[in-house]
């Protein structure tokens, strides 16, 4: 996986409220020092444009830290399926991530032959 692919770039879409403590501006102001983050700026009043690692944070992680901070996400159905679907992709990149590891692959000191059946024998069992 390419550095480039280690990296996320998305929008979190804040609730519409009058309060300024639960608007983008404070939202970046939480996001700002942790690790993972290399970027959160407002986009607009209430939203939110994030840059972080992939090897650190999920959008999962952000929404869910943004929740433990009383801020109040969009629940459309279209923002609720988007992040619905960034969810998926980001945790099967992730579990891709970890295949990657040198650390997770068998030495290769056995090169023994995986023994094969016959290709008839797999449609035998089901006659």
């Amino acid at each position: 996986m390419e550095d480039a692919d280690r990296y996320r770039c998305r929008h979190i879409y804040l609730k519409q409220s009058d309060d300024p403590a639960l608007q983008a501006q404070a939202a970046c102001a939480a996001l700002t020092n942790l690790d993972g983050i290399l970027l959160a700026a407002p986009h607009s009043e209430y939203s939110v444009h994030i840059i972080y690692s992939l090897d650190q944070l999920s959008f999962e992680i952000v929404i869910e830290l943004l929740g433990e901070l009383n801020f109040e996400m969009d629940n459309s159905f279209l923002t609720s399926l988007r992040n619905t679907i960034y969810c998926y992709l980001e945790d099967t990149a992730r579990d891709n991530m970890q295949v990657e590891h040198p650390e997770d692959h068998p030495p290769d000191g056995d090169n023994a032959e995986i023994p094969h059946e016959d290709k008839d024998q797999y449609w035998e069992d089901y006659r």
